[in-house]
């Protein structure tokens, strides 16, 4: 009898080996540890959403981000709020 291999519990992240960010500041994607006034955390947020753009694994960093839940910064170009909202619509949807 065959045996099945196993599933890993938790999802592959070898595909980070090949994002973009990995040539950034992390401080560009995530926030600082104090305060951040709105304007600086759009600012923010745009830079990392400009190089999530040019990604060639922005979908796939945005698919590990909502199916782990991830909770803080910007992943796949979405933020926070943004991811939010799309698990908040396929919970709606579904």
């Amino acid at each position: 009898m065959a045996t099945l291999p196993l599933l890993s519990a938790t999802p592959s992240t070898d595909w980070q080996h090949h994002g973009l960010c990995r040539a950034t500041d992390a401080a560009v994607f995530f926030p600082p540890g104090h305060f951040e006034h709105k304007p600086e955390r759009e600012a923010r947020e745009a830079e990392a959403k400009a190089i999530c753009s040019g990604c060639p694994v922005r979908i796939t960093c945005l698919d590990w981000a909502l199916a782990t839940r991830e909770p803080y910064g910007v992943w796949g170009g979405y933020s926070e709020t943004e991811r939010r909202q799309v698990l908040l619509g396929k919970r709606q949807a579904g």
